[in-house]
Order: C-alpha cells, then sequence, then structure tokens
C-alpha cells in the first residue's frame, strides 16, 4: 500500500506535529541505543541485546507514529518543538522538524502505516573516540575526557556495529543521508568501513560533524572526498586564542587551513557550527561574521548549551552582558542576516535563552578547567568576571 498525494499533503503541510524521522531514520548513540533522532527523549532498545527490527517494532515507538498521524503532541519530540519559534514576520523556524520532512518527502513511504520503516537516513554516534577535550562536552562523547575523568571510553561492540553496517549496506538503495558524528568521526575505524561499502551516489549525503583536527592524510577523510555530495558541520564557537581555550587540544591555525583546504572541493558544502554558552555568546555574531565575509560560507547553526553544563547556559550571564549579547543579536537578524531563517530562528532562541533567569555560577568551573590545562580563563575572558 502507498499513501495517497492527498494524505502525504495533509501530513507535510497542515499537520502541526508530524515529523517523518521515525519512519525513516536510525539513529545510534554511543551505547548502542536507538531513538527517533538527536533530539529525541525516549530510547527504543540497544543493539547489543535486540535485533534491529525489533527494536523499530517497539511499541513506544508505534505510538509515536500514531499520535503524530493524529496530530497529537510527543513528549519524545518536545526538545524540538521547544526549539521551534516564528519570530516577528518570520515563516515557521522548524528546527529539525523542517530539514526532515523536506529530506524524506519524496521517499516511496507509507506514513499512514505505523509498522512501516524504510532506512533513509542514519545518525551514528557509535564512538566517543576524540582527540578533544572541549569546555562544553561531557565524558559521555569525548574518550580524553573520560580519561581525564577515569572513565570508560563508549563505544557499540565492534561484533555489533559490523553487523550494523551489513544492515546498512545491503539496505543503501533507500539511503538519502548519512551523518557521522561521535566523538570525531575521522577517527572512529567503523566509519572507514562502512564509507567504502557504500556506492558513491549522487543522491546520498555524506554530513560529517567534525572538529577539524585532521590531518589531510586522515584515510577517513579522503575516502568522505570520495563522494559525490558531502556537508563537512565545523565546531567552532570563537576565534583565535578563545577559540583554543574552548576546544581544548584545538589549534585554530590548523583549523582554518582545513577550512581552506575543503573549500577547495566542489563536492563540499560547509556548515559552521556553533555552540551558544557564556564563552561564545558576546563574539557569537563576529564568529559568524568572520567565516560569512572571510571564508564565504553561508550555512549556520547554533545549538543551546546541553551535555550537563546548566551553569554554562548564556542565562547565567552578568545583566550587562547579556543585554549587550542580545542588541548583537537582534542586530544581526533584522539586518545582514534578515534572509537567513536557519539564523533568525536559532537567534531568536538565544535571546530565549537571554530572558530566563540566572540560575548558577560557570566561574568555578573554569578555574577547574584552569587548574587541568594551565590555562587562564580571566585573561580571555575579562568581561564575564
Amino acid at each position: 500500500m502507498t499513501i495517497s498525494p492527498k494524505s502525504k499533503f495533509q501530513l507535510f503541510k497542515n499537520n502541526k506535529n508530524f515529523c517523518s524521522a521515525p519512519w525513516n531514520l536510525l539513529y545510534v548513540w554511543v551505547d548502542g541505543s536507538i531513538k527517533t533522532c538527536t533530539s529525541g527523549s525516549e530510547n527504543f532498545g540497544n543493539i547489543h541485546y535486540s535485533d534491529l527490527q525489533t527494536i523499530l517494532s517497539n511499541p513506544q515507538l508505534t505510538e509515536i507514529k500514531s499520535n503524530m498521524l493524529s496530530d497529537l503532541s510527543v513528549d519524545n519530540c518536545s526538545r524540538c518543538i521547544s526549539l521551534e519559534n516564528s519570530g516577528d514576520g518570520y515563516k515557521t523556524y522548524g528546527f529539525l522538524r523542517n530539514m526532515y520532512n523536506e529530506q524524506f518527502l519524496s521517499q516511496k513511504v507509507d506514513y499512514t502505516d505505523v509498522d512501516e520503516f524504510t532506512l533513509s537516513a542514519v545518525d551514528l554516534h557509535w564512538s566517543s573516540i576524540c582527540d578533544l577535550k572541549c569546555v562544553t562536552c561531557w565524558a559521555t562523547q569525548s574518550s580524553s575526557l573520560a580519561q581525564e575523568q577515569g572513565l570508560p571510553t563508549q563505544h557499540v561492540k565492534t561484533e555489533i556495529a559490523l553487523k550494523l553496517i551489513d544492515t546498512i549496506i545491503k539496505k543503501q538503495s533507500t539511503l538519502k543521508e548519512v551523518y557521522l558524528s561521535g566523538g570525531e568521526p575521522t577517527l572512529i575505524k567503523y566509519n572507514l568501513n562502512l564509507l567504502s561499502r557504500l556506492e558513491k551516489r549522487q543522491d546520498l549525503l555524506i554530513r560529517v560533524n567534525s572538529n577539524l583536527m585532521w590531518n589531510k592524510d586522515n584515510s577517513i577523510v579522503k575516502e568522505i572526498l570520495k563522494f559525490p555530495n558531502v556537508m563537512f558541520t565545523c565546531s567552532v564557537d570563537n576565534l583565535g586564542s578563545k577559540f583554543e581555550y574552548i576546544r581544548r587540544g584545538a589549534n585554530w591555525q590548523k583549523f582554518i587551513e582545513n577550512i581552506v583546504f575543503l573549500s577547495s572541493f566542489s563536492n563540499v558544502e560547509i556548515r559552521i557550527n556553533s555552540v551558544f554558552f557564556v564563552l561564545s555568546a558576546l563574539d557569537l555574531i563576529e564568529t559568524i561574521d568572520y567565516f560569512h565575509n572571510e571564508h564565504e560560507i553561508k550555512n549556520f547553526t547554533i545549538n543551546q548549551c546541553s551535555m550537563g553544563h546548566t551553569y554554562l547556559r548564556c542565562r547565567n550571564l552578568p545583566d550587562n552582558i547579556k543585554d549587550l549579547v542580545r542588541k548583537n543579536l537582534q542586530t544581526a537578524m533584522y539586518t545582514q542576516y534578515v534572509n537567513n531563517l536557519n539564523l533568525v530562528g536559532s537567534f531568536n532562541n538565544c535571546i530565549e535563552e537571554l530572558n530566563q533567569l540566572r540560575t548558577e555560577n560557570y566561574l568555578e568551573y573554569f578555574d577547574h578547567i584552569d587548574s587541568l590545562a594551565g590555562t587562564t580563563f580571566k585573561s580571555l575572558f575579562p568581561d564575564l568576571i
């Protein structure tokens, strides 16, 4: 059975709570658990203990699909929905839903069938191997931080990862996107195995979230660049020495060299991704302007601070700094970036965060970072003291 054009139009255009991800996307976390997407709050099983088909038939997942078809809100999706906004005079910023619904609209999926699943995309966070200790990150997603804290490195077991790769390869004809994150995906051996076996199709997007600390002879990077349609999402929250403080272990010059290197490939699109938190807020617009003006990058995303670091949220900034950041964001969203829907939506979310009351103090955390790294937070960020 196939979905009628009328029903499909109703779901994708008029249903306020519909998202196509549960019918199309396989999200794998570092411990092997499966979710609807990166924003989904519920786990539906773990590939270490259950086969994939059993997980995808989980009654919780079926109920989510059913509620979406009935245009009901879903607790699993509350985080994504909370980041949606319309702004004054702007079209609705749909966060992940807009991206997935546009991506999967053409897929031959019967969205009225709650038992159907087509492997249209994979989102693989299947190892925490990483060479950096970013101040906004946590041990769950950075093996370097885990080692520093005396915790184990998390990753999907090798035999399970290889079995999953076999499944993906068998079903690759329906794949529209492979998203590799981590950890640092250019260090994760599973990714080379998968990429080397995938067909290099024009209609298959390889999306990579990277810290750009790799060398140009990195075997995974070389394999990625063989694909005709690639997007590198590059993690950067500030410029120069401030970037190096935030991304502990990173090198600003190497980051820029790799931006220039990637820019030389016609098959590569570059996206700049920043975390909005206390050390990036004051310089966020300057950071975006730099990559927009100096490197002609037009694609930007801004994430709100998470990973348990609630004290790093921008609501905890001094009031005078919050006022200045708010003014910078409002100026940018109504002038040079007025036509960039994603940025305007993200700016609105940043302003909403600034409007929240202060709950915690971040100074003790950076004193701890300085004691570990031999750095001096107060000299780099004197306005935040």
